[in-house]
């Protein structure tokens, strides 16, 4: 017979009980278990309205923010979120900054598709939400940079003559600045205001794309 094994001691030793959220749960619920309900939506507010939105936005996208903001992995954060939310919140912060936004602008003759149009009286963004999961690296940031460049191209190819010009723009929640790449922005979502703010048709080394 095999010796029979002794009770580890408990004497001394407490148990915690720590609610830990389930791998896929939602960036809210995530934020909940942290924070405690109330703070929780504090912070996700507080993200909205940092973004020009309402607090009635998207709330699993703010606190996705949220949670960032505080430290969390940029990537499993975003692996919370949905594509299609994540979209969404991009485009309510663009038409927040007074932008005409139209999103899946479908192209034909070569088929392309673009996630969102936003036209101003000066400029027009063509943009790709990009939801990932891992930051690119150099070689495949930059040719994404540049399929962004042709399908804007493909798009003022067909737009009205004299129009305002295009200029496409990469949209992710990983980086942590603005950066340009072969003449596409790379902007953050956090970062998306300032830039809606800024951005210039008359900024030098901007792939900008004349209409028609």
């Amino acid at each position: 017979m095999g010796r029979r094994r002794r009770p580890l001691p408990t004497g001394g030793v407490r148990r915690i009980d720590v609610p830990v959220p389930d791998a896929q749960a939602s960036s809210s619920v995530v934020l909940e278990s942290i924070l405690g309900k109330e703070r929780a939506l504090l912070a996700a507010e507080e993200v909205a309205r940092e973004l020009g939105l309402a607090p009635g936005a998207p709330r699993n996208v703010s606190s996705a923010l949220a949670l960032t903001k505080m430290g969390r992995d940029p990537g499993s954060v975003a692996a919370s979120l949905s594509w299609g939310e994540f979209e969404e919140y991009c485009a309510m912060v663009i038409a927040a900054a007074g932008y005409s936004v139209t999103r899946n602008v479908r192209l034909r003759k070569p088929t392309r598709q673009i996630d969102i149009v936003a036209e101003s009286p000066s400029l027009v963004l063509s943009v790709d939400c990009k939801h990932w999961r891992r930051t690119a690296g150099p070689a495949g940031l930059e040719a994404l940079a540049l399929a962004q460049e042709e399908r804007t191209r493909a798009y003022a190819g067909r737009a009205r003559p004299g129009g305002a010009p295009c200029l496409p723009v990469l949209l992710t929640m990983l980086d942590n600045q603005v950066r340009v790449v072969a003449g596409v922005p790379v902007v953050p979502l956090q970062a998306l205001r300032g830039f809606l703010s800024s951005v210039s048709r008359f900024d030098e080394g901007l792939s900008l794309v004349s209409a028609g």
